[in-house]
């Protein structure tokens, strides 16, 4: 990341589909909603190469306050989400080819 704050304000506006330029503007009040939530969370994993937990994004819901979380946060990646399962979210969304519920 170079600008940490200008790089989430970009892929905001990608996510969103509208330019977004208060940076303290909550997410929700800008337009978005839970399904953009997992949207936005695929993005920022993909900028920072660590995994950015939900419940992060909805504790940080600006900006400022995201990119303040990925600049704080340690280089390992989080746990996998054990309360499903231990399936990771790619899985549950059907994107690794196995039928939810099925084998892998």
């Amino acid at each position: 990341m170079t600008d940490p704050i200008e790089d989430v304000r970009r892929i905001w506006s990608t996510v969103l589909g509208a330019e977004v330029q208060d940076v303290d503007v909550n997410f929700f009040d800008a337009g978005g909603h839970s399904l953009l939530v997992m949207v936005l969370q695929e993005h920022l994993e993909e900028i920072t190469g660590r995994e950015v937990a939900i419940e992060d994004l909805f504790e940080h819901p600006t900006v400022r306050a995201q990119a303040v979380l990925l600049t704080d946060r340690p280089a390992t990646a989080a746990p996998a989400d054990t309360a499903l399962g231990g399936r990771d979210r790619s899985r549950l969304l059907g994107r690794s080819g196995t039928t939810p519920g099925g084998a892998a």
